[in-house]
């Protein structure tokens, strides 16, 4: 599902939250990031706005500071509070890790840190890229950040958002911010598609994704397939009362080891089954089928249709369909059939392009009004 990500522009200020610039380069007592209420209550946050229990409410957070440049995370426990009108990433002074005894020296009003946090009600984690203009492993990055936004203290973000700026700014393999950019390829990898995997290494270097990261974005995957089961579900309810098919019914949601996700009688009292297949990213993302679906689509008695469900958020997303695909997987079964004997393959990933999917984009969720693109 999506992440909660924001872009803030450093002050003199917000340094001191780091132990050597509180006692060199002195700007108040503050030892704090200050965070824009617009930005983390109002766009990111809004229960945070809801009328606390207690006076300056504080909310535990599982720091991961990186960078600036390469340097890997360093893993804080911190907190974010109220103070007045004032919301605060607060806590106790950083000091500069030991094995890197001026890290965080380098850093001057300008520069930037990039905050992903994660949470539904309130922040529980904030992974932090800060980002050096000084820096040559910054520097490119820098540039791209201060060009796009050169009015304003704090700002949202989104994944495309993050791509483009990557992609803009080219920061060497190994930058933490590529880990921003894996949503999808994290995706792919912990649904055990080769193609995720070997990307992320290529783009991560020596960090590759730590078995939490490993575990959150499978957890994620999973809420994102629930997510576009209840879209789907929606979607038929409308097509159902418009009397678009006469029948359907949700089986993985009472049979969760069914080869489909829905069966459907159609206009024509034709029985159908479709799986539904989520993805946070886009439509070109690989299509994964399990040996089971996969013969069921091929050997079984009912037409087999695959919704891609595609940019799935907490409002929606968007759905292309695949009508009978087993006449496109008629040939793959057969070489998987044909593999040596105790040998087999429990999935594989598709790409979307070969299952010959009906050009017209669906729109579901809030935004979905029985109407097509």
């Amino acid at each position: 599902m999506p992440r909660k990500l924001a872009l803030k522009r450093l002050t003199a200020s917000d340094l001191t939250l780091f132990k050597w610039h509180f006692q060199n380069r002195p700007a108040g007592n503050q030892k704090a990031f200050n965070l824009d209420a617009d930005v983390l209550v109002g766009r990111l946050y809004p229960q945070l706005g809801e009328l606390a229990l207690v006076p300056q409410p504080r909310y535990p957070l599982d720091l991961y500071l990186c960078g600036p440049g390469l340097s890997p995370a360093n893993n804080l426990q911190r907190k974010i509070l109220k103070q007045r009108k004032n919301w605060r990433l607060n806590g106790e002074l950083i000091d500069n890790p030991v094995e890197s005894p001026e890290l965080y020296n380098v850093l001057v009003p300008g520069d930037f840190a990039l905050l992903g946090f994660a949470g539904d009600v309130t922040p529980t984690t904030a992974n932090v890229v800060l980002v050096a203009g000084v820096l040559p492993d910054d520097a490119g990055l820098h540039a791209e950040l201060a060009r796009r936004f050169a009015e304003g203290s704090m700002w949202v973000l989104d994944d495309e958002l993050v791509q483009e700026i990557l992609s803009a700014a080219s920061p060497p393999a190994g930058h933490p911010l590529y880990d921003w950019a894996d949503t999808s390829l994290l995706e792919d990898a912990v649904l055990g598609g080769v193609a995720g995997a070997e990307a992320i290494n290529g783009r991560r270097g020596n960090r590759g994704v730590s078995p939490e990261d490993f575990m959150r974005s499978r957890r994620n995957a999973e809420a994102t397939g629930v997510a576009g089961e209840e879209l789907l579900n929606a979607w038929l309810d409308k097509e159902l009362l418009q009397g678009q098919i006469k029948a359907f019914e949700w089986t993985a949601s009472i049979n969760a080891v069914a080869p489909y996700d829905f069966k459907v009688i159609d206009a024509a009292d034709q029985i159908r089954v479709i799986d539904a297949k989520s993805t946070v990213g886009g439509f070109g993302n690989p299509v994964h089928l399990s040996l089971m679906e996969l013969r069921a689509a091929v050997q079984g008695s009912a037409p087999y249709d695959i919704c891609r469900l595609y940019a799935v958020t907490e409002d929606g997303g968007k759905m292309r369909v695949a009508r009978d695909v087993g006449s496109s997987l008629q040939h793959i079964l057969a070489t998987l059939t044909a593999l040596p004997e105790g040998v087999s393959i429990d999935s594989i990933s598709v790409r979307p392009e070969i299952l010959d999917f009906l050009p017209e984009v669906i729109e579901l969720g809030a935004s979905y009004a029985g109407g097509h693109e």
